[in-house]
């Protein structure tokens, strides 16, 4: 084998060698929970789909409300946010992710109970660890949805 050659083979070696070392990595890290998977079971005004996307010791903060600290109660300020109106959705302005947490700016349009709507913006965070919902902290001002129209 000429020098040529074997340097060439070596080269390609190095490359190889790097390529696994860099994606090696990155194929090892699990999928990461998605922001519309969380955005889905929240508009569904459903508290048990969200709380199946949390950890068990997950802590959810709604603006100036007091932190609520796991499922249930997570689950019970939802159902009393819930009872306050009859429907939701959240539109992504931007969102930013990395494997610990999410952050995004949305709109959010609320639909009141005599079916008036409200779109408020908001921004969510959302703390990820092992790919459940450790942390929901929601920055918003709330106070126009129960503005006198």
């Amino acid at each position: 084998m000429d020098n040529l050659m074997k340097n060439s083979l070596l080269s390609s070696m190095i490359l190889m060698s790097n390529f696994v070392m860099v994606t090696a990595p990155l194929a090892a890290q699990k999928e990461t929970i998605k922001l519309d998977t969380i955005l889905q079971a929240i508009d569904s005004m459903e508290p048990t789909q969200f709380a199946k996307l949390l950890t068990d010791d997950s802590k959810f903060k709604f603006g100036n409300f007091p932190t609520a600290t796991g499922k249930e109660a997570i689950a019970k300020a939802q159902t009393d946010f819930y009872s306050s109106i009859k429907g939701l959705k959240h539109e992504v302005v931007h969102s930013w992710h990395d494997k610990s947490g999410i952050v995004a700016e949305m709109n959010v349009t609320y639909t009141r109970h005599d079916g008036s709507t409200v779109t408020l913006p908001v921004t969510d965070v959302f703390k990820i660890k092992d790919n459940k919902v450790a942390g929901t902290y929601i920055y918003m001002d709330i106070t126009p949805l129960y503005a006198p129209k």
